[in-house]
């Protein structure tokens, strides 16, 4: 085997070298950055890729495990392995298997489950730093193929408890909100208790939802043109917060009004307790965790959400969910989605990921997009999902070069087109936009929701936020989610919630 990398030994070098192998075969060895072999193996070498993909999702995936293999013959096979059926079982499944010994060559997933393998010292990390394999002469990125990365998908990977880039995109996605076209427009339980016995009412209803989930954009016109011409109930998109909560209470207002209050609804669903926190919190100024150099000395003072600001939005949110204007999925117990009670018509407004556009996706009515509303005077800011690459160190160099071409042809701009658009997530790349596949993809947009999703996406990557990573910020992100459930369903008060969800982000710190 060829090394990029030559050591000379002196007579006291070599003792100082065998000292050093001593103290890595008791242990104590030191974190060393990978470098890229500069030949390739004479034997097939197996590239194991852990996942989580459902057969129905990994299609281009698949076809581009297909291209490489057939390209590097002989070298280089990936092998696909799907370990669990959601991220979150794949994170735990990983943990099993890393204990157990077993690693792989790759893993998708997020950071906050890669800095986990990380661990809390450098020299303990099961990934490896890809600094020199992006920056390789001759195998790594030239300097137009980095600025082609999205600027934000590329930083996600330096954001870890260690400096440099730790892990590389896959693909991304957002969170927006579905909502039900039909019930803006008027197509709604109060319209229809109120014009009950009106045939005009009736006719132009029946035109919306005969056609199910594809109403014409004059049919649901012509009702909300009638609806607010007899004074109905018709509703106009929110942009803020604010504003959205407003919109809640005046729904269901009116449906008191048609004496509808016993009527199981929800007008806003949130499928994520803890990216509604996280989001709301960094558009408001609200401190929740922190990477600086205190933290690191002391990784309790990671955590900075028990504060009195976080605590009185909390308070605002609960008084929503008691007052029936909001409900969310921990309030729920965790074990149901809100996105149920959007398709069964128990909420008008659904966020959640564009990612899982297909739960939103609804025979009863036409669901319609836009960006997640935002707190009122401040600056528009998403959470930025989709999952990212790892790279494990297998102590093998030929698996670490394997895995890095595997990674480049999944980030070549045709395939990164087709494997993200395939389940209507986001390319990481800028030339990705540029294709003609995706441009064909969202000019479809007005036929069907995950051609939808893409179009809106393209204007929202400027305005994407990610917290800061670190062993521990897995633990924050569940806990913090979990503080609407433990007041709303465990009776807890605000400052024992808080505190409950303090004392386990820093029991894992």
């Amino acid at each position: 085997m060829k090394n990029t990398r030559m050591l000379t030994l002196t007579s006291g070098a070599l003792l100082a070298s065998v000292a050093a192998i001593c103290l890595s075969s008791c242990g104590g060895a030191t974190y060393s950055d990978q470098v890229l072999v500069s030949d390739d193996p004479t034997s097939l070498t197996k590239i194991v890729f852990f996942e989580c993909l459902g057969h129905a999702n990994e299609g281009n995936l698949g076809k581009i495990v297909s291209a490489f293999n057939e390209k590097y013959a002989g070298k280089y096979e990936v092998e696909l392995s799907k370990v669990a059926g959601t991220y979150d079982a794949l994170h735990d499944a990983v943990n099993t298997k890393l204990t157990a010994g077993e690693v792989p060559a790759l893993c998708m997933g997020y950071p906050d489950s890669f800095s986990v393998y990380m661990g809390k010292e450098i020299d303990d990390s099961n990934i490896y730093r890809l600094d020199n394999f992006i920056d390789d002469p001759t195998f790594g990125f030239t300097a137009e193929e980095k600025k082609d990365f999205v600027p934000e998908y590329l930083a996600e990977g330096q954001n870890y408890q260690f400096e440099g880039t730790w892990s590389l995109p896959m693909y991304k996605s957002t969170e927006i909100m579905y909502y039900n076209e039909c019930y803006f427009a008027g197509s709604n339980q109060q319209n229809l208790a109120k014009f009950a016995a009106n045939t005009e009412f009736a006719a132009l209803n029946k035109a919306v939802t005969d056609k199910g989930a594809n109403p014409t954009d004059e049919s649901l016109k012509a009702l909300k043109d009638w609806v607010k011409s007899h004074s109905g109930y018709a509703y106009e998109l929110p942009t803020t917060w604010e504003d959205m909560i407003a919109l809640a209470k005046q729904m269901v207002a009116d449906m008191k009004t048609e004496n509808l209050e016993n009527i199981e609804f929800y007008p806003v669903g949130y499928d994520s307790d803890a990216n509604l926190l996280i989001s709301q919190f960094a558009q408001r100024g609200i401190p929740f965790t922190v990477n600086d150099e205190a933290s690191k000395a002391d990784p309790t003072k990671h955590f900075v959400f028990d504060n009195d600001e976080a605590k009185a939005f909390v308070n605002t949110l609960v008084q929503n969910v008691k007052d029936k204007l909001l409900i969310t999925k921990g309030v729920l117990g965790g074990s149901k989605y809100t996105n149920t009670y959007f398709t069964n018509l128990k909420s008008a407004m659904s966020i959640g990921s564009t990612g899982g556009s297909s739960y939103n996706v609804s025979s009863n009515f036409k669901v319609g997009l836009a960006p997640v509303p935002y707190a009122a005077g401040k600056k528009a800011q998403y959470i930025m999902q989709g999952p990212s690459i790892c790279f494990f160190n297998n102590s093998n160099d030929y698996v670490h070069k394997g895995s890095w071409l595997f990674y480049k042809m999944l980030a070549e701009t045709t395939n990164n087109t087709k494997l993200s658009l395939e389940n209507s997530y986001d390319p990481i790349k800028n030339s990705c936009y540029e294709t003609t596949e995706y441009k064909n993809f969202v000019a479809k947009h007005d036929s069907e929701l995950k051609y939808d999703i893409p179009f809106h996406t393209q204007d929202l990557r400027d305005n994407y936020m990610t917290s800061p990573v670190f062993v521990g910020s897995s633990t924050a992100r569940v806990e913090i989610g979990n503080v609407l459930q433990y007041i709303c369903n465990s009776n807890f008060s605000t400052d024992e919630a808080f505190a409950k969800a303090m004392n386990s982000c820093r029991a894992a710190a």
